[in-house]
């Protein structure tokens, strides 16, 4: 397929686009994503609003990948058929796009599939249960099929792959950040213990709670996990503390200005300010980075000006950590 693509690149870019678009439905399919996942895989692959309509049950994903309220569909939309009583189709404002009759008909295959194949599969189960969009009484019936007792549980949030150990109940998620794999544990174990010993995994781990808290872990993992490094590859939302409820206010509005000032600087400058909040003192930073003192006050005060204020203070590296975070998240 990639040669394929390759080759077409090169003599055809609208075709190659198709084949893309191809390659994008069946990468889905093979990880198992769930009907909102591949909504979401969909809106976001078109730019527009894409809605499914299954009997009385109604869903629709923006382009930005956020759920929205699926009585509001109006218009006359190009549609899709998934099945007799199934119907798929993308709210495109406008002429349709080259590629609009292609994600339609690539979608609607897609459903067809996951309806054929979702009867006895635990992987729908885990994305109805993290869903934050499902009823109560959704999820409680979907936690039944995990077999999992209702005591403390967290969801992890990790790559695609590998997976989890089979005692793990796991499915791929379609995110506004790219495929991600929820892993349902023991939230009074180590989340690392989920996985093989000899693998080595970015983990983010969600707020341990009950069934009904499993959205609100899911949704903590996903900013946990984009926080890792190769220094720390497991983060827990718990250790984020208030900060995560900044991060997660963030989410929805755009780029804060603290953190587009971070943005715009290099990567020294921002080794120096790291190592600044850190050390708490320029001559000590200025040993960590192998650094003249006074280079390292210089550029201080230079980063100063464009920063607005000290990173020295209490005040400063607070304000800096919750950028630096943000800065981290928006990338």
């Amino acid at each position: 397929m990639q040669d394929l693509l390759g080759r077409l690149t090169a003599l055809d870019p609208d075709a190659s686009e198709t084949l893309k678009v191809v390659s994008y439905f069946d990468a889905l399919v093979a990880r198992s994503v769930g009907v909102e996942s591949m909504l979401r895989g969909a809106a976001v692959l078109s730019g527009a609003t894409v809605g499914h309509r299954d009997g009385a049950q109604s869903i629709r994903v923006r382009a930005d990948g956020v759920r929205t309220d699926p009585t509001a569909a109006d218009g006359t939309w190009p549609t899709r058929e998934v099945s007799a009583d199934a119907v798929t189709w993308i709210e495109r404002e406008g002429p349709p796009h080259t590629n609009d009759a292609m994600i339609l008909e690539r979608l609607a295959l897609a459903l067809g599939i996951i309806r054929a194949r979702r009867s006895v599969g635990p992987e729908s189960a885990v994305e109805l249960v993290i869903s934050s969009y499902a009823t109560a009484d959704e999820r409680v019936a979907a936690f039944s099929r995990l077999r999992l007792p209702d005591t403390s549980l967290a969801v992890i949030a990790s790559l695609p792959d590998p997976a989890p150990l089979p005692q793990h109940p796991s499915a791929v998620v379609a995110t506004r950040h790219g495929l991600t794999r929820a892993t349902i544990i023991d939230a009074s174990g180590d989340a690392g213990d989920a996985w093989p010993s000899t693998t080595d995994q970015r983990l983010g781990v969600g707020l341990a709670g009950t069934v009904r808290d499993l959205p609100r872990s899911w949704s903590a993992a996903l900013v946990a996990v984009r926080l890792t490094t190769d220094v720390d590859p497991t983060v827990a939302a718990a250790d984020l503390g208030a900060a995560l409820l900044v991060a997660q206010a963030a989410e929805a509005g755009p780029v804060h200005p603290d953190a587009a000032a971070l943005a715009g600087l290099d990567v020294r400058s921002l080794a120096l300010l790291d190592a600044i909040a850190e050390e708490q003192s320029v001559r000590a930073a200025a040993l960590r980075l192998g650094r003249h003192h006074s280079s390292v006050q210089d550029r201080l005060t230079a980063l100063q000006v464009v920063l607005g204020y000290d990173v020295r203070t209490p005040r400063g590296r607070t304000r800096y950590a919750l950028a630096r975070m943000l800065f981290t998240l928006a990338r």
